[in-house]
């Protein structure tokens, strides 16, 4: 069958049934958008992450408590079986190479002022 031939069996086809020539085509069409619409939105997730890995640069690392197993994750900061302590950060000071070291404590608690319950302010207190 030549391709003349073809496109004209096409035409006809379209033409005889123009519902569902707009069908396919609205089908097709949809398909293409869909196709678009979820690459670009990896594409923005991809980078989105990239950005949020690569804020700090590449010369800091981040130590945290914890027992690693080969059988599931980390056991995490309050079930650790050796707590981080002052001077495992001191030892990280004194340590080669090491330009900084910022020992942190993580946790939640509510804070009172004269015996009244201050609500948790994430903002100006200026």
């Amino acid at each position: 069958m030549l391709v003349k031939d073809l496109a004209g069996y096409t035409s006809e086809a379209i033409v005889a049934n123009r519902t569902r020539g707009v069908l396919t085509g609205l089908g097709i069409a949809v398909g293409i958008a869909a196709v678009i619409l979820l690459t670009s939105l990896g594409e923005g997730l991809r980078r989105f992450i990239l950005a949020e890995f690569t804020q700090f640069g590449t010369n800091l690392v981040a130590v945290n408590p914890g027992k690693v197993t080969t059988m599931g994750s980390p056991i995490g900061i309050l079930g650790t079986i050796r707590p981080l302590t002052i001077r495992d950060a001191e030892s990280l000071r004194r340590a080669p190479y090491v330009q900084a070291v910022v020992p942190v404590i993580q946790g939640n608690a509510e804070v009172e002022g004269a015996g009244d319950y201050l609500p948790t302010y994430a903002g100006n207190l200026d």
